[in-house]
């Protein structure tokens, strides 16, 4: 496995202890992981850092006893953030050139950035025009900060939503994460580790005079509390060793000078990290009074070494330090860093215990191999190829639920479509796009033959269809691969085509019969067929059904907030279409009090001027096309979800599976009186239905559900617990997985 990591924040000549705990991380990667570190610097670093040091463009290093090459390519920088949002731009066009030049060489497996801005979101770039998935760290203190900028938030999101997956270095950093959107499946909290075999407990005598502080001397270290809070306890026995360095250095030692407590501190400079272990091991105790942080390494070096530790609350401290290792206070407090320092000094503790706790929980070898466990799977068993000539990429049935479900089961997926969006990989999925087309009759012709050829190269072990315009050329696929083809039924076609707006009455049942008559025979030729509905089963002989039903972990952050119910938004997310009864509702809002979040495409397109001359239009609030996360936001600010499918025969025996999404995200539903969707509001409570072709009713009956907002709640809650307890996609996926392992054990 090869694997590159980006980053900026990484030691350079100029900059030697810069980012030195990724160097330490890469010191203990196995040999049969094969590194690469490119880390971009700024034009002119030596010269603002005032060093006659000069940066190598590239160099080799080496790391227990392997060698390691460096790149260092030069990006632009400007001084105070300025033209910040642009900075990862910059950072992916000074890497461009030289990550073409090393992907050419050997093909690179894997991505790893530390910190998402801006090396993260470059990296996201780079993984997208390359197709190669991408981990990213996140250690980044002032990220609650960061994620309030919107310009930044929308950047950060978007490459934390397409990294394989984002590892926060504490709990603090990956609820930040979570409350921005961010999905709790792509999470992974693993801490920053230590060389344990560095820090070992010294014998000391119990008492504790000798205080020292490790850390950058920046103001948001908050070692000038300290140092007031070492002048209200005027004890003089105490002394405090500050190692470090930094633009702050100056000022705090003026502020010694000021309190009188220039005697009591020392000031030692950078330190390597044998020095800083040494320096651990003849000192009683480490003084952490950080306003924020990420993580806090030098916490753990500090107990690994057998010292207690009073830190403040900052985000990173309190998931390290315990009531047996420490005392953590509140930040910006120096009358509470003083009495935490009385405590500490007047407290007995134990250096072996403390010791222990930061070997047992902390050692860099087993956070690497942890880290390690969460890369993509590159050698897996099996291989499958998804095809759709109709589906865009995004399809919720095809890559959401089936594709993902594959990847994270172990297989290598790819996933052909034809939706003029260029090659990527996406969640570990490899998409190949043949290109779209003007109009359904070329789409129809020419996409199947392209989807072939493209389908024969990638030789997969299992490929799988998702449109009946695709069976012809499975039934060629499955002769001259000799592997197993699956037919994915979505939709009961033969009735669908009975009432396309676009064929004629004579066209529509031509066309009926022809696929009844091709899909039945396909699938005697074929491996195996599965349906998305038992309706749609019932057409066949003997195949499986693996519903459509939603994903819980997409809508589990979704606020339950009684405050939600009153908002007096109803929402539909979908496609914007007739057939939907869209016009419908919108006519009924002339009558309501209410806001209608609508989110989708127009299909077709000159839909939308046909909705705007409506009466009630001027209560729409448009979004477009959104994603998974955008669709979560717009649920939790939503009191009722809305599916009026006409009463058309194609419909009969449909379920949209926004209803279900709607119902696992605690959602209320309005939805049509069709025989399914009575059935199941009998059964769940979730909502009420009614006819969707009156109008009257339905301003009547959206009325009444929003001005009862506990009711709301009430099937709201009932709706999602029968989707936990039966109707959820993680039920179905194992049907769905052994189906596939049943097909290659054949």
């Amino acid at each position: 496995m090869r694997v590159v990591f980006i980053n900026t924040i990484f030691p350079n000549p100029v900059e030697p202890t810069k980012g030195i705990f990724v160097l330490k991380n890469l010191m203990h990667y196995p040999p049969e992981i094969e590194l690469e570190v490119i880390a971009p610097v700024p034009f002119f670093l030596a010269l603002r850092r005032k060093k006659r040091v000069k940066v190598p463009l590239w160099r080799n290093i080496e790391l227990n006893g392997r060698q390691l090459r460096v790149w260092h390519p030069r990006f632009l920088l400007f001084p105070g953030n300025f033209l910040q949002p642009w900075i990862p731009y910059f950072e992916y066009l000074s890497v461009l050139p030289l990550f073409h030049y090393l992907h050419r060489k050997k093909a690179i497996d894997c991505l790893h950035a530390n910190f998402c801005l801006p090396d993260g979101i470059a990296t996201a770039r780079l993984a997208q025009r390359f197709g190669i998935p991408y981990i990213i760290t996140e250690h980044q203190a002032a990220l609650a900060d960061l994620l309030s900028k919107s310009t930044l938030a929308r950047l950060m999101l978007a490459a934390y939503s397409r990294a394989h997956k984002v590892i926060a270095v504490s709990r603090h950093t990956g609820q930040i994460l979570l409350d921005a959107g961010l999905s709790p499946e792509k999470l992974k909290v693993i801490p920053n580790g230590i060389d344990t075999s560095l820090f070992v407990p010294a014998a000391h005598s119990g008492k504790i005079k000798k205080l020292i502080y490790v850390g950058y001397l920046v103001e948001r270290k908050g070692v000038q509390y300290l140092l007031k809070a070492l002048s209200i306890l005027q004890d003089t026995s105490l002394r405090l060793s500050i190692v470090g360095d930094g633009d702050y250095r100056a000022d705090l030692q003026k502020l010694c000078q000021q309190y009188g407590i220039s005697g009591q501190v020392r000031f030692l400079g950078e330190k390597n990290a044998t020095e800083v272990a040494q320096l651990l091991a003849e000192h009683d105790a480490l003084v952490h009074p950080s306003l924020i942080e990420s993580f806090g390494i030098s916490v753990v070096e500090a107990m690994a070494s057998g010292l207690p530790v009073l830190a403040t609350q900052n985000g990173g401290s309190e998931d390290i330090v315990t009531p047996q290792t420490g005392i953590i206070v509140k930040p910006r407090d120096p009358e509470a860093l003083a009495e935490g320092l009385r405590e500490l000094i007047g407290t007995s503790w134990d250096s072996e215990l403390i010791s222990n706790y930061a070997h047992s929980n902390y050692d860099i070898r087993q956070i690497v191999s942890r880290t390690i466990q969460e890369y993509p799977n590159i050698n897996p068993s099996h291989t499958v190829c998804h095809l759709s000539s109709v589906h865009i990429r995004t399809d919720v049935r095809v890559f959401y639920k089936q594709c993902l479900t594959l990847i994270n089961a172990g297989y290598k997926v790819h996933l052909v479509v034809a939706d003029g969006q260029g090659n990527q990989r996406k969640g570990g999925v490899i998409i190949h796009d043949v290109g779209t087309y003007k109009s359904r009759r070329q789409r129809f012709f020419f996409a199947p033959i392209k989807i072939l050829r493209q389908a024969l190269q990638i030789k997969a072990d299992v490929y799988q269809i998702h449109d009946p315009e695709l069976l012809p050329i499975a039934v060629i696929l499955k002769y001259l691969s000799r592997k197993p083809v699956v037919y994915d039924i979505h939709e009961c076609y033969a009735e669908l085509f009975l009432h396309k707006g676009y064929l004629s009455s004579a066209r529509g049942k031509a066309l009926s019969y022809l696929i009844k008559y091709i899909e039945r025979g396909s699938l005697k030729l074929l491996d195996q067929g599965i349906a998305a509905t038992e309706h749609i089963a019932e057409q066949f002989t003997d195949i499986p059904t693996i519903h459509n039903y939603p994903i819980l972990a997409e809508w589990e952050q979704v606020d339950n907030n009684i405050k939600r119910y009153q908002s007096r938004n109803i929402c539909y997310i979908g496609n914007i279409t007739k057939e939907r009864g869209i016009g419908r509702v919108v006519k009924a809002l002339a009558a309501v009090d209410c806001r209608f979040l609508l989110a989708g495409r127009y299909e077709p397109a000159e839909y939308r001027e046909e909705l705007r001359a409506l009466p009630g239009f001027d209560k729409v609030i448009e979004y477009g096309y959104v994603d998974r996360t955008q669709a979560a936001e717009i649920f939790s600010q939503s009191a009722l979800g809305i599916v009026l499918l006409d009463k058309s025969p194609n419909n009969l025996y449909s379920l949209s599976t926004k209803i279900f999404e709607y119902m696992a995200a605690g959602l209320p539903v309005l939805i049509s009186d069709l025989p399914t969707s009575v059935e199941l509001i009998h059964k769940s409570g979730a909502g009420l239905y009614l006819d969707p072709e009156n109008i009257d009713k339905i301003a009547e009956t959206l009325n009444q559900l929003l001005d009862n907002p506990e009711a709301l709640a009430q099937m709201g809650k009932k709706g999602k617990q029968l989707v936990h307890q039966e109707l959820s996609w993680e039920n179905e996926q194992e049907k769905y997985l052994n189906i596939y392992a049943e097909l290659l054990s054949r």
